[in-house]
């Protein structure tokens, strides 16, 4: 039958819709960040940085660096404007007092919380009307693309 895949994928038009959808999510997330920054009067990559450590409380600057493909002296230059600007806190690690550790601010919280209700908004208008049992499932099939996707940006090609 035309349109349809061999296998578990079923219909090829079905995944390049998928595919498609999802590039429109990540510009639009990219397109809310730009928003953001330019709110913030701080870069987009500065953006970017405070949402790695939202979601992961506690991180680093040499994972930051790593994950913003940027150097110790970026990073340290980052994390002072931030901390200048109060969205970003470094404490102390207590195993090693070389290192620190990065946390937003409750500024830093509340600015990324702007972010997150706008994807709030956005899914509730596409969701109206589900059955919760299709946005378990909407919820899952995202959460397990967020892994592999940060899966494969953390696996050096072979």
């Amino acid at each position: 039958m035309p349109g349809q895949a061999e296998g578990p994928l079923g219909d090829k038009e079905a995944l390049q819709r998928i595919t498609q959808g999802l590039r429109r999510v990540d510009v639009g997330t990219y397109a809310l960040r730009i928003r953001l920054a330019e709110k913030l009067d701080i870069g987009t990559i500065d953006i970017n940085a405070m949402a790695f450590v939202g979601e992961v409380d506690g991180m680093t600057p040499k994972a930051l660096g790593q994950l913003l493909n940027i150097t110790t002296g970026s990073v340290t230059a980052m994390v002072d404007r931030l901390e200048s600007k109060g969205f970003m806190i470094r404490k102390p690690n207590p195993a090693d007092r070389r290192s620190v550790f990065l946390h937003l601010s409750p500024a830093g919280t509340h600015a990324m919380q702007w972010a997150t209700e706008h994807f709030a908004e956005a899914a509730a208008a596409v969701l109206e009307g589900a059955s919760q049992e299709s946005i378990t499932d909407v919820a899952g099939f995202l959460e397990g693309i967020g892994q592999r996707l940060l899966a494969a940006a953390s696996t050096p090609d072979s």
